[in-house]
């Protein structure tokens, strides 16, 4: 079977014919050869399955983030309101959405392995797990104390969420060096 199977493929594949080489002349009348396969640029490699579960849990987590920048939005608009209610209502929200951040932050975090990524990405997805984490921690306390005191508790989460804004970007910048350096040819390296 397998033999029959291997003569239908031979037959059915075109034969293989020997590539030949273009050639061209320049100013002076020189013929140039150009080999074909310098001119393709490698595609990129494809990412490991870890790197696939580490970017679907930065993509939850991020979820979590824009709830928490939704909730500091909410905050520094109602400061200059001279209504009571509205900037009370915007600190109970806030507390509200730094209990939910805290959810999607928790569910995403444990698919981040930084051992995922190979030598200096590595770090990078070492240090936006460590902002992340920060981030994280100061979340319970966010939703207890948002209600009482949301000056105090806006200010803690900008500093911390400046923190991972860095390190995010530190992150991808590295990912779009690591694709772009991959996808060069023996002749560009």
């Amino acid at each position: 079977m397998l033999a029959g199977i291997v003569m239908m493929v031979t037959a059915v594949a075109p034969p293989l014919m020997a590539q030949d080489t273009t050639t061209r002349r320049d100013s002076s009348g020189h013929k140039d050869s150009i080999p074909p396969a310098a001119t393709a640029p490698a595609p990129p490699p494809a990412p490991t399955l870890e790197q696939i579960r580490y970017m679907e849990g930065l993509r939850t987590a991020t979820r979590g983030v824009a709830q928490i920048r939704d909730g500091l939005n909410r905050v520094a608009r109602t400061q200059q309101s001279r209504d009571s209610l509205t900037r009370r209502r915007a600190a109970r929200r806030l507390g509200g959405l730094c209990g939910t951040a805290h959810t999607f932050i928790v569910s995403g975090r444990p698919k981040m392995k930084p051992t995922a990524y190979a030598d200096s990405l590595r770090i990078l997805a070492k240090q936006l797990v460590t902002r992340l984490d920060s981030l994280s921690n100061a979340l319970p306390t966010c939703e207890k104390t948002a209600g009482h005191d949301p000056s105090t508790v806006a200010t803690d989460l900008t500093k911390r969420l400046s923190a991972y804004d860095d390190a995010l970007l530190a992150f991808r910048n590295g990912q779009a060096l690591n694709r772009s350096d991959s996808s060069k040819t023996v002749s560009q390296q």
